[in-house]
Order: structure tokens, then C-alpha cells, then sequence
């Protein structure tokens, strides 16, 4: 019997080694662990979370550490890829050689393949050759399965200037080879704090909220915005269909410094 696979999207935590690290004014692991407690009350039977970068603010192995321990009462296979915070050599060593990495993930009907799109040292991103093979061989290798592609930056426009500067920059690369393709179902990311869902050319684009501090959408200058941490649960039914929701911390008053005007 076909069945259909319950994915949660975790993105964007900006964790520090320390309980006292924020991130413009929020504190991040008390924000985390409200999600946490929301996914438990909210998503039963999670086949796979996918936690889509920017894990850390600080890069600190003990910032992955953190997040490993307040994710184990999900008590859910994880897979995770590196934000531009992010530092690959220290999310390697806090795992200490599990499959967390491992970039490509099968669930029935269903193949996710998770992109690294991190260029050391700089915001925006790029999916480098070896990123695209994986892309590729995945697709050719699994022809008669449906693909959930994910990665960190967002690879089209938000309609913000600001934050579309930070974006995937060979973003023509990735649709090229999705165009190649027709079982590529959704594109995920995280990198925008913020939701969005759009299609384009057959494909469909997903942002979701970071589990901190939100950004405001469509602002052409960098902007704060007041809604909630928040997490994507994903559906990913046997004929191909995605049911998906946002769900929010809601009735919080978490503390932000609205002033900022970068991070």
C-alpha cells in the first residue's frame, strides 16, 4: 500500500554555544525549543526533518551540539545542510561521522535531495558543480520517483531587493536542470525568515519561516517583521501532491530590536 510521508522543515535557528545568544534582540534557543514543543503538540510520526542552515549564529561545534540535543525529542531521522553562517568542518564534527549530510534521502514514492549552496565567507549563495551532479544523478537515478529539492538560499526572487542580492547567484543553473525534468515536484529553502509558496514553470517554490526573528516581506530595504518563529510540515502524498502548512509561535512577546538594520 502507497503511503504518504510526514516531513518537518526546520530552518534558520542561529544558535550559540551559550543559552544567552540572540539574534537582533530574540533569543534563539528559547525560540527553538518553543518550536520544539510546537512540532510535538502539532506533527505525529515525522518520517524526516529537514533543517535547512544557518543552524548556528556563532559556527560553534557546541551550537550544533545544542541543536541536536533540543531536536532529540522529536525522536525523527534528520538530515541538515549549511547555511552561510554556518561552518561545514564543525556541523561534521558535532555529528561525529553520522549520516546527517548524507544528501539524498528516500521515502517511498519520494527522493529528497538536500543542495549545499554555502560559499565560504560570503551571504549569498551558489550550487557548485558537485552540488548540481548530486541534483543530476539523483534525477536520472530515480526517473520514476518524485524529487523534494532543498537548500539554503532561495534560488528565485523574493521581490525584496535587499535580500535578493543574497540569493542563489547561478540560480539559471538549477532551472535549467530542473526544466530537464519532469518528477522535480518542490523546491525548499530557508536563508529569507519568511513563507512563501509559488510556482514556477511546473516546479514549486517554498520558503519558510526561521525558528527566530522573522524578515519582512516584499521590502525593497532590510526590515523586521513582528509575526512569530515558525516551522513547515510537508505532505508529500504517493501521487505526487504536497500538502503543506506554516505553523507559528503565536501569544509570545519575544523580545526583538526592531532598530537593526543588517544582521
Amino acid at each position: 500500500m502507497q503511503k504518504a510521508f510526514t516531513l518537518v522543515q526546520i530552518t534558520d535557528p542561529h544558535l550559540h554555544a551559550t543559552q544567552e545568544g540572540t539574534l537582533l534582540g530574540m533569543n534563539t534557543e528559547n525560540s527553538l525549543k518553543l518550536i520544539v514543543d510546537q512540532i510535538r503538540q502539532e506533527v505525529s510520526d515525522i518520517d524526516l526533518i529537514i533543517a535547512t542552515g544557518d543552524i548556528a549564529q556563532d559556527s560553534s561545534v557546541q551550537a550544533y551540539k545544542n541543536f541536536l540535543r533540543f531536536i532529540d525529542p522529536l525522536n525523527a531521522p534528520m538530515r541538515w545542510i549549511p547555511g552561510n553562517h554556518d561552518s561545514r568542518a564543525n556541523m561534521t564534527e558535532a555529528v561525529q561521522g553520522l549520516d546527517h549530510a548524507e544528501p539524498v534521502y528516500v521515502l517511498g514514492d519520494w527522493v529528497v535531495v538536500m543542495l549545499d549552496s554555502i560559499v565560504p565567507e560570503r551571504v549569498y549563495g551558489n550550487l557548485a558543480k558537485d552540488q548540481l551532479d548530486i541534483l543530476e544523478q539523483a534525477l536520472s537515478q530515480y526517473p520514476d520517483k518524485y524529487i523534494l529539492v532543498t537548500l539554503h538560499h532561495h534560488p528565485i526572487s523574493m521581490h525584496s531587493r535587499w535580500i535578493d542580492q543574497i540569493g542563489v547567484r547561478n540560480r539559471d543553473a538549477l532551472t535549467d536542470l530542473l526544466k530537464q525534468h519532469s518528477n522535480v515536484r518542490a523546491v525548499v529553502c530557508g536563508h529569507v525568515h519568511q513563507e512563501s509558496d509559488e510556482l514556477v514553470n511546473g516546479v514549486r517554490f517554498m520558503s519558510t519561516p526561521s525558528t527566530c526573528v522573522q524578515f519582512k516581506p516584499k521590502s525593497q530595504d532590510f526590515g523586521i517583521d513582528s509575526l512569530g518563529p515558525g516551522f513547515r510540515k510537508l505532505i508529500l502524498n504517493p501521487d505526487g501532491t504536497i500538502d503543506t502548512t506554516v505553523s507559528r509561535i503565536e501569544g509570545v512577546d519575544f523580545e526583538i530590536d526592531y532598530s537593526q538594520k543588517g544582521y
